[in-house]
């Protein structure tokens, strides 16, 4: 028994001792050069291990942020989705907004009631410049009113009005004929439409001078169209000297293949 326990002891003295020793080496930089020796021989056998695990460890990292970036554009491509319904809407109540501002801009210059339309179609009776509104005699539309737009851009008149719906006759048909008032030289004349595709200003004296880009505007002579509203701006004469009246090329104010929404005015208050 005491042998066995002297053993232990032994043991337990020799590790201590072991351990000492070897501190004390440390301390004195005796282990060094052994130091140097294990590193340099086991650097060419660790070196494989240090590359497969950087790969490896590369390969994971690149695993992830491919996750997180689906994950990512998922969200993003969400959140694009929401904008534009959102602007979407922003921009419809913009246009609602806009053609309700500038409608209560216009009223006071008038003194005219009005009611809004939308455009619905085209008749395909008609090989003219017409357009069918969604508004008619229900909401007090009658023949020979004037169709606007926000503004107080002059669309045509009103030439055949049903319960429900209407007809207009735009400006630039050769049918349409009002009368006019260059604003700045107040010349009187009439506006024509020429074949669809423009204007004409009509019936002016000889002796009157207008200028090149004069604003043209609705005289009111006609009993059915207010004056004041805008037709177009002169864009240079084109008749010859041997007419009895000189006629101008008159440059729309508006684009009539782009009318959704109009104005009918229908009459004073």
């Amino acid at each position: 028994m005491r042998k066995r326990d002297f053993s232990k002891f032994y043991i337990l003295g020799s590790l201590v001792a072991a351990i000492i020793l070897l501190i004390f080496l440390n301390f004195f930089g005796w282990f060094e050069w052994p130091k140097k020796i294990f590193f340099k021989a086991a650097v060419p056998i660790l070196k494989p291990f240090e590359s497969t695990g950087r790969k490896l460890s590369d390969g994971l990292g690149i695993l992830f942020n491919i996750k997180s970036l689906i994950r990512e554009n998922s969200q993003l491509r969400i959140q694009n989705q929401d904008l534009i319904s959102k602007l979407s809407k922003l921009s419809e109540v913009a246009q609602e907004n806009k053609f309700l501002r500038q409608q209560l801009q216009i009223e006071p210059s008038f003194e005219s009631k009005m009611v809004q339309a939308e455009l619905v179609g085209f008749d395909p009776g008609n090989v003219g410049r017409y357009f069918l509104i969604g508004v008619g005699t229900d909401s007090g539309v009658a023949v020979n009113q004037a169709v606007i737009l926000p503004g107080g851009f002059l669309v045509g008149k009103i030439t055949e009005a049903k319960n429900n719906f209407s007809k207009v006759l735009e400006l630039i048909d050769s049918d349409s004929a009002v009368f006019t008032l260059t604003q700045e030289t107040r010349v009187g004349g009439v506006v024509r439409g020429d074949h669809g595709v423009g204007l004409i200003l009509d019936m002016i004296p000889p002796e009157k001078e207008i200028k090149p880009q004069e604003l043209v505007i609705s005289s009111g002579l006609d009993g059915f169209i207010p004056n004041g509203l805008v037709i177009g701006e002169v864009e240079n004469k084109i008749s010859s000297e041997s007419e009895v009246f000189q006629r101008f090329k008159i440059k729309p104010s508006i684009n009539y293949n782009e009318i959704e929404t109009v104005f009918i005015i229908l009459g004073n208050r």
